[in-house]
């Protein structure tokens, strides 16, 4: 997977406005996101979804289908870096979190997300004619808070959670997701 572009994507209520904004991005990979608990909202994002993935699909483009949990605020934050930190484990160079669907709280756990990872995160700036949407200018990256480095205590902090013969690649590998990885159950 040589210069693998992957786009992280929060699924909305108009693929329209959503392949408007995926589509300014050369991309390789999809990963659509919706919410596992149902929440206002959710049933019209997964109306769209299957045309969404039937669409790319259908251009070649790898797509997936993951679900967060929206309902504890800290944890989408996790998934989205675990989620980040596995696809840069399998070789995507360049990774842009999408969140032009996404409702304004979902938007932020993703900034913060692509805040601690330097991941590129993006909005679509739509033309409107009156109040509906009919194209888009361009997709506007967002500017990320700078976090600093990790540091060594900090490090020395998250070893404890590996045991001793489990690599960082073991962890963050596609065998598992978020909620059913073991090390991250206990």
């Amino acid at each position: 997977m040589n210069n693998t572009n992957c786009q992280i994507v929060i699924v909305g209520h108009s693929s329209f406005k959503l392949t408007l904004s995926i589509d300014k991005e050369i991309t390789h990979k999809i990963i659509f996101v919706t919410e596992k608990e149902k929440l206002s909202g959710t049933e019209e994002a997964l109306k769209i979804l299957p045309d969404l993935i039937k669409t790319y699909e259908q251009r070649k483009i790898t797509v997936e289908h993951v679900e967060f949990d929206f309902h504890i605020q800290t944890k989408p934050v996790a998934q989205l870096i675990y989620l980040i930190l596995q696809q840069k484990q399998i070789g995507c160079k360049n990774i842009v979190a999408n969140i032009s669907g996404g409702l304004r709280y979902m938007s932020i756990w993703f900034f913060i997300a692509c805040s601690i990872t330097g991941t590129k995160i993006i909005h679509a700036d739509y033309k409107y004619e009156g109040k509906e949407e009919v194209g888009i200018n361009s997709n506007v990256e967002l500017i990320t808070l700078p976090f600093n480095n990790i540091t060594d205590k900090q490090f020395e902090f998250l070893e404890l959670f590996f045991e001793p013969n489990y690599t960082l690649e073991d962890f963050f590998s596609q065998e598992y997701n978020f909620n059913d990885h073991p090390v991250l159950a206990k």
